[in-house]
């Protein structure tokens, strides 16, 4: 197993990255030389300064392995040592909010607002780039009416590494066996402070650098429209000041959401959705689902909008996922 030394080793190969290293810490090119051959030990103000200093992308790996010789690197500040901007959004936040409301045309808003709401918290969360990943998924419509929300979406997302920052093209269908879903189901906060706890109370969904989670409700005058979902690459990641400040973010995210887009309590029935990687085939061929779409209805002889024609397509894929369980006797994902 790679130490904190190795990899250290392997970064300062680059002698250019070894100049700016030291020289961002304060310290000689060749104290990093005796840090990576073990010769000496570092202070602990020291590895936190070269925490600071490593590209973004290595950051999460690096404080992982370093965690086991410095195990105070992971610790959470206490409730009375949080400050009070990590209680609340900055209040710049709710003034940008309330103008994109009344003065963004529907067809930029919704997106205007998210990247707003998202890139923040992602400021706000995860200041030192340790690894965050934000997302929202939305209750998908029910199939007919009368019927019940039997599924989320995810429909945006915003991540520092070792997530990409736009996790927009990474959606997925999650269900009752998700975090998301228990958070949906109870109508309040969820979290999981570690994927590596033998017992957790709710069920998790876990992707690739996940190592905690919060997932939170979003609502409207108790109605739900669905979920944020707030992930770290690190385990016991969200102090309950965090937890906090994600529910505020929640409620502001629901300006998001246009009022049929919510569901009171009764209309949701969550059932099981297939793990990503059984989900794949269906969602990379998404394109082929709307275009399929599109024709139909030119064939029936009306037309359809392109989010029509790609709400029709999620629907389908939904309505394929849910059934799949059912189909594992080796029929394969439709090819479209």
């Amino acid at each position: 197993m790679q130490t904190w030394q190795e990899l250290l080793s392997q970064l300062i190969e680059d002698i250019q990255l070894e100049r700016r290293l030291a020289q961002e810490m304060g310290v000689q090119p060749i104290t990093l030389r005796r840090w990576a051959k073990g010769v000496v030990q570092p202070r602990e103000d020291n590895i936190r300064r070269l925490l600071k200093a490593v590209p973004r992308e290595v950051y999460p790996e690096l404080l992982r392995l370093l965690a086991k010789d410095f195990p105070k690197l992971l610790e959470q500040p206490t409730e009375a040592s949080t400050s009070a901007a990590l209680l609340a959004p900055p209040i710049e936040v709710y003034v940008r909010a309330l103008s994109m409301y009344t003065t963004t045309p529907p067809s930029l808003y919704p997106e205007a607002l998210y990247d707003l709401l998202l890139q923040q918290m992602l400021r706000q969360l995860d200041p030192e780039c340790r690894g965050l990943a934000v997302t929202v998924a939305r209750c998908m419509p029910p199939p007919a009416p009368g019927q019940k929300v039997r599924s989320l979406r995810e429909i945006v997302g915003r991540g520092n590494p070792p997530w990409p920052r736009d996790l927009s093209q990474q959606t997925i269908f999650l269900g009752a066996e998700s975090l998301a879903g228990a958070a949906v189901t109870h109508c309040r906060l969820v979290a999981i402070p570690s994927r590596d706890e033998e017992y957790n109370l709710f069920p998790a969904h876990w992707v690739e650098h996940e190592q905690s989670a919060v997932a939170c409700p979003i609502l409207c005058q108790t109605r739900i429209g669905g979920c944020l979902i707030v992930s770290s690459a690190l385990p016991h990641a969200f102090s309950q000041a965090q937890q906090s400040l994600i529910e505020r973010y929640a409620q502001l995210m629901s300006l998001t959401f246009t009022p049929d887009a919510f569901y009171s309590h009764s209309e949701v029935e969550l059932r099981l959705m297939p793990l990503y990687t059984e989900q794949l085939p269906y969602l990379r061929n998404f394109r082929r689902y709307v275009n399929r779409k599109v024709e139909e209805a030119s064939m029936a002889g009306h037309s359809l909008s392109l989010s029509e024609a790609q709400e029709a397509a999620w629907r389908e894929i939904e309505e394929q996922l849910l059934q799949l369980p059912l189909r594992q006797s080796g029929e394969g994902a439709e090819s479209c």
